[in-house]
């Protein structure tokens, strides 16, 4: 029988719990100020095993010769019983445990799938080659624990390191992204190259471009949306607004503010509503995320979010300017931006209730 059964870990509004990645870490350093065994068993409360032979099979693997040293975990799949004939809430996850990992043979191997799975302990202190020390030695893969476990320093040290504030500027809290996530960072800088590199060699200017990739935006938020809208509308039979013509007419003061390279809003139109929206909700947002940091939580987990709202408020500047600092005839209407402020701030409150303080948008 194992020595360590439940670990009831420390909670605290004050401190993220990372839920249940940051459970494993508690479990992984409980149990090694205790008995720090080099193989851990990740079964969730309401599961188990229908095979006594698991631990046996599990060993086979992480004790062979051959593989131990590059082997960092054993997943069993999961069966669920009482599934029906048709399978009607999508519980038998045959792809996941069946076909998914032979295709996966040969490249790292199956997904941890958070249960059901024999860790290789050393596996969490860096690859084959290298390890990563933890900051105190008792939490080693290679400690070796020579004390009883009811002893009053392993009870004390077992406490400290299951407090909700032990992973506060360590290693304990980074979050690990999968790897396909650089797939797609590559593909948005990619084309956000390839699209500067077009301009630069039709004798562009990188201006232009910024322009050309805002104004992809604006039409994406505006002139394309709206153009959906009325297509599924005619689609249902609907009757959607007739073809109007806009004024052709430019004026001395228009002509000066195209040349100033203003935007022109003068004209009332609900094509404005959703990107003065976009446009508020960024702002609070990146705001918002910004106070947040300065009160101290981490930024690995706000970073993605800031920069995504801090690129749309700085798309965006030319709305800010026309709802709030310009006084011509080019300015967005007070009607379109009360109108647009108060739907943002209904959206906004809808979208809230459920996250509670972590809600942080970015409309694009």
């Amino acid at each position: 029988m194992p020595n360590l059964i439940y670990v009831s870990r420390e909670k605290s509004k004050t401190s993220s719990h990372n839920f249940k990645a940051g459970a494993l870490n508690v479990l992984l350093r409980v149990s090694a100020t205790m008995t720090n065994a080099p193989i851990i068993l990740n079964l969730d409360c309401d599961m188990y095993s229908n095979d006594p032979r698991t631990p046996l099979r599990a060993l086979c693997y992480l004790l062979d010769p051959k593989l131990m040293s590059q082997l960092a975990y054993v997943q069993f799949p999961q069966i669920f019983h009482g599934i029906n004939k048709n399978d009607t809430y999508s519980c038998e996850y045959k792809r996941i445990f069946c076909c998914n990992p032979l295709g996966l043979d040969g490249m790292l191997g199956p997904s941890y799938v958070g249960t059901g799975c024999f860790f290789n302990r050393r596996a969490f202190f860096g690859s084959p080659s290298a390890i990563v020390p933890p900051e105190i030695p008792e939490l080693g893969p290679d400690n070796v624990v020579d004390k009883f476990i009811q002893s009053q320093p392993i009870l004390e040290l077992a406490h400290k390191v299951a407090g909700c504030n032990y992973e506060y500027k360590t290693k304990w809290g980074y979050e690990l992204s999968e790897p396909s996530f650089i797939l797609y960072v590559f593909l948005v800088l990619g084309a956000y190259g390839q699209d500067l590199l077009e301009f630069l060699i039709g004798e562009g200017t990188v201006q232009k471009w910024w322009n050309d990739q805002r104004m992809w935006m604006i039409r994406g938020l505006s002139a394309f949306g709206y153009g959906c809208l009325e297509f599924f509308l005619k689609c249902l039979g609907i009757s959607t607004y007739g073809f109007s013509l806009t004024s052709k007419v430019i004026d001395d003061e228009q002509s000066k503010r195209y040349g100033q390279g203003m935007f022109e809003f003068g004209a009332s139109s609900n094509m404005f509503v959703p990107l003065i929206m976009a446009a508020i909700i960024n702002l609070v947002s990146f705001l918002m995320g910004l106070v947040q940091v300065l009160r101290g939580r981490k930024m690995e987990g706000l970073f993605l979010q800031i920069f995504l709202a801090g690129f749309v408020v700085l798309n965006a500047l030319p709305i800010y300017e026309a709802m709030v600092l310009r006084n011509d005839e080019g300015r967005i209407p007070f009607k379109t931006t009360t109108t647009s402020a108060c739907l943002a701030l209904a959206l906004y409150g809808l979208v809230s209730l459920p996250l509670g303080n972590q809600t942080i948008l970015a409309l694009i």
